[in-house]
């Protein structure tokens, strides 16, 4: 494997600043598609996601995905020799991503001012969870800006739940990449860089508005009332060994059904238009459910894609490993991380040039050990060789430490499971 995957973005170098997910997928998506991302980190232990979650081998299975094609860079900014160094490196760079709190960089003397007066190309993201105003110094996790979006209260209603994933810190990754692709796109044209502000709770709002808010879209009068919310037009039903997804909001896709189960579902007042389906849709769930009880899932997909009626099968997360689609398109890509070991990562759903990545082609590096590439990095740089062996001798000394401590955690969980 090399060392950053050819595509679209190569010869562009990109600096990151963040942790956990909104910023480190954001600077994963850009280095998949051929940037080199160095991802700039702290002494000890570095982005907190390198301890989030399953791991193996002091390897999270989280950081591991969303760190893949990047150089590990560790320089604690709050040191007068190693803010320089990271200077140094603004000064080469073609765009830099950050998620610190508000305020955090700028007090350090590395906000966007300060960066742009010495790199005027620099395009420079700057990710926060609600940006300035009233909620400015809030903590911010996925969950609060699902509430805050009212996401919780569309996904359960009275009884209000949030999506079970970190929706809005990928959204807001994939936002921040396409926004710094574009800005580097009209840097093309004008020569000049510019500050990108990318809040979570606008990439949020954005992103669900067309479905979850559209009777809210429309203000004032003259407005139809529609078939109430788009999300409750899609309920599961259950088959003999499983449930099922069939959509049956046409008139023609339950005409379809219908015929198929020698049923009037088509005919009954109750069922005859969307509108009235998505009003007495618990009880089209119940009639659905009675006429394929005894019917296999795979024979439920196999006769409506017959018959054109939209289908699939209810996967588990086990079982999407082994869906005849998934791996008719090598969409899951199982590889061996030199720290990690065996593992699957989703492959980059876009083949630029016409070429789908492979295990033998991808990722071009995996994840990498806090400071693995400053050595490289540095030394390209032109710090001078005393200074390197004096940072990695640090980083060395904490990799001991945080290792001791992750030992002696894993040893008295051991303990207390035994107790």
């Amino acid at each position: 494997m090399g060392e950053t995957p050819r595509g679209p973005l190569d010869g562009y170098r990109i600096l990151e600043l963040t942790t956990t997910v909104s910023g480190p997928m954001a600077a994963m998506t850009l280095a998949d598609q051929g940037a080199e991302v160095l991802k700039i980190e702290p002494p000890f232990t570095g982005d907190t996601a390198r301890f989030l979650g399953p791991a193996r081998n002091g390897m999270a299975a989280m950081f591991a995905t969303v760190n893949r094609n990047k150089k590990s860079v560790c320089l604690d900014l709050k040191v007068d020799e190693e803010r320089a160094i990271f200077l140094d490196l603004v000064r080469t760079a073609d765009a830099l991503i950050e998620n610190y709190r508000p305020g955090v960089l700028d007090r350090m003397g590395l906000g966007y001012e300060a960066l742009s007066s010495i790199r005027p190309e620099l395009v420079y993201a700057s990710i926060t969870g609600y940006g300035t105003g009233p909620y400015e110094n809030r903590r911010v996790f996925d969950p609060l800006i699902q509430a805050t979006a009212g996401t919780a209260v569309a996904q359960g209603g009275d009884d209000p739940e949030n999506v079970r994933m970190i929706i809005f810190d990928k959204v807001t990754a994939l936002t921040t990449a396409q926004a710094v692709t574009a800005a580097l796109l009209e840097r093309a044209r004008t020569g000049r860089g510019q500050y990108l502000p990318i809040t979570m709770l606008e990439s949020a709002l954005s992103y669900q508005w067309p479905d979850v808010m559209w009777s809210r879209t429309y203000v004032g009068d003259g407005v139809s009332s529609g078939p109430g919310e788009l999300a409750d037009w899609f309920p599961t039903f259950q088959a003999a060994d499983g449930p099922v997804s069939i959509i049956l909001v046409s008139d023609g896709a339950i005409e379809l059904f219908s015929i198929w189960r020698e049923a009037s579902l088509h005919t009954d007042p109750r069922f005859a238009t969307p509108a009235l389906r998505e009003a007495n849709i618990d009880e089209l769930v119940a009639e659905v459910n009675a006429l394929i009880a005894d019917v296999p899932v795979a024979e439920v997909c196999a006769t409506l894609d017959a018959f054109g009626v939209p289908v699939a099968r209810v996967n588990t997360l086990d079982e999407v490993f082994d869906d005849e689609q998934v791996r008719h398109l090598g969409a899951i890509i199982e590889t061996e991380h030199p720290d990690g070991g065996p593992m699957r990562i989703a492959r980059p759903p876009v083949p630029f040039g016409g070429v789908r990545e492979t295990a033998e082609t991808f990722p071009a590096k995996h994840a990498p050990r806090l400071g693995e590439d400053s050595a490289a990095v540095l030394g390209e740089l032109g710090v001078d060789g005393e200074t390197i062996a004096r940072l990695l001798a640090r980083d060395a000394q904490n990799a001991a430490a945080v290792h001791a401590m992750l030992e002696a955690r894993a040893a008295a969980e051991a303990a207390s499971t035994d107790d």
